[in-house]
């Protein structure tokens, strides 16, 4: 196991990615204590290293579900939208036994009324044809229905799938049949997770992100930081007999998405905005005073509750020791320069001038991303408008403010501060 209080428990130090004294014990026999790398670059390198490339990942084995390749590409995303929403795993299983039983995983573009993967009706009220036989959509749009049912959390699966679906009564029953292999399959493909415990989310744990930088630091390899982390997993399913390949698999993707992602922070940080990521010219006004502002703090880090109209600050919880800007810090900065006050938290922000289409988006403009994009309550991050479809933005604990692509499926509007 990794570091004396498993995964994600490295001692870190220091003002750089991975400064300090490390102590790792398990890997290459006995304890060893070194200092980590303090070269930016060659920690990239190693930690893009450790990123699979495009393709390598290993497929999950079909025939052992006994579906094929695209019906366990169905499955992911079902999974994958249940993450992306901040879901507990047990939506993911429901989710997937209700497809399982309505289409066996399968994305049907033809019937009588009822189409895709949960057979969803256009005339009530689910979408449109082309809408419900996209696979995310169909989600999205089950689990919106699901969250709505007061207890659904604790209900069998076959109760919460029927009120969600609404079949005839003498079909209510069916979804149970279907719900050992739904949870097999959420075990396998919900990234970062234990089936003995909540998943992580490989994408913003800290502990996970700061124990792949420090392993990088350190130089051990791949294999060894997939085996160490593999073990701690099976050491968390207490009780339980884990099969030794999907432990092994599940540590496989951890450090493959983990990795992935720092390697793009890395690679960001190291080269800073450049003519390929910001926009070669910026207009004039306000709006441009302000992407001027957030482009010249890129590379600052995240820091939650940090960050205002003097800069940046040391921020609050898990932020109070880092001197940095959360994403609602950074737009406050940026448009403080501009001379406009838009209040210090996404809230205030989102009320603070005039909404704007997102086809008249102009740079400076505030970009808001929502768990459910038509209702703002659920606001939970917020970006300046660069230009050409891009925005600087200061993500999440462990990354820095950078430039980012604005492709995301929870985008809920936009706000030219006035």
């Amino acid at each position: 196991m990794i570091v004396e209080l498993g995964v994600g428990k490295f001692i870190a130090a220091g003002g750089c990615l991975v400064c300090g004294v490390v102590v790792i014990a398990g890997i290459g026999g006995g304890a060893k204590y070194a200092f980590t790398a303090r070269d930016t670059a060659k920690l990239r390198a190693t930690i893009c290293a450790y990123a699979a490339p495009p393709g390598a990942v290993r497929p999950l084995a079909a025939a052992r579900f006994g579906l094929s390749s695209q019906q366990i590409a169905n499955a992911r995303q079902i999974v994958n939208v249940a993450a992306k929403l901040g879901l507990p795993r047990r939506a993911a299983e429901i989710a997937l036994g209700t497809a399982i039983q309505e289409s066996s995983l399968t994305n049907l573009r033809t019937g009588a009324g009822s189409y895709g993967l949960f057979q969803q009706q256009p005339s009530q009220g689910w979408g449109t044809k082309q809408q419900v036989t996209d696979p995310s959509h169909a989600a999205r749009s089950f689990y919106k229905r699901l969250v709505e049912i007061p207890g659904w959390e604790h209900m069998p699966l076959t109760q919460a799938a029927a009120l969600v679906q609404r079949p005839r009564e003498d079909l209510r029953d069916a979804y149970a049949e279907h719900e050992p292999r739904a949870k097999a399959l959420v075990a396998l493909l919900w990234k970062g997770g234990s089936s003995g415990r909540a998943a992580v989310d490989t994408t913003t744990s800290d502990d996970m992100r700061v124990s792949i930088q420090a392993a990088a630091g350190l130089g051990v390899s791949r294999d060894e930081l997939v085996a160490s982390i593999a073990a701690d997993l099976a050491g968390q399913n207490s009780g339980e007999r884990p099969d030794p390949d999907e432990i092994r698999k599940r540590a496989d993707d951890i450090v493959t998405a983990v990795a992935s992602q720092l390697c793009k922070e890395l690679k960001s940080k190291l080269d800073g905005p450049s003519q390929e990521d910001a926009p070669a010219v910026l207009p004039s006004g306000r709006g441009a005073i302000a992407v001027r502002a957030a482009l010249r703090v890129i590379g600052v880090p995240y820091s939650w509750g940090g960050g205002g109209p003097g800069g940046p600050s040391f921020g609050t919880g898990r932020g109070a020791g880092i001197k940095g800007f959360d994403c609602s810090g950074l737009t406050e900065y940026a448009w403080s320069r501009a001379g406009v006050g838009i209040g210090s938290s996404t809230g205030p922000q989102w009320h603070s001038g005039k909404h704007v289409d997102r086809s008249q988006l102009q740079p400076g403009d505030l970009v808001f991303f929502a768990y459910n994009p038509r209702d703002p309550s659920t606001i939970h991050h917020v970006g300046l408008y660069i230009g050409e479809g891009k925005m600087v933005h200061a993500p999440h604990t462990g990354s820095h403010v950078q430039i980012a692509p604005m492709s995301r499926s929870d985008y809920a509007g936009a706000v030219r501060p006035s």
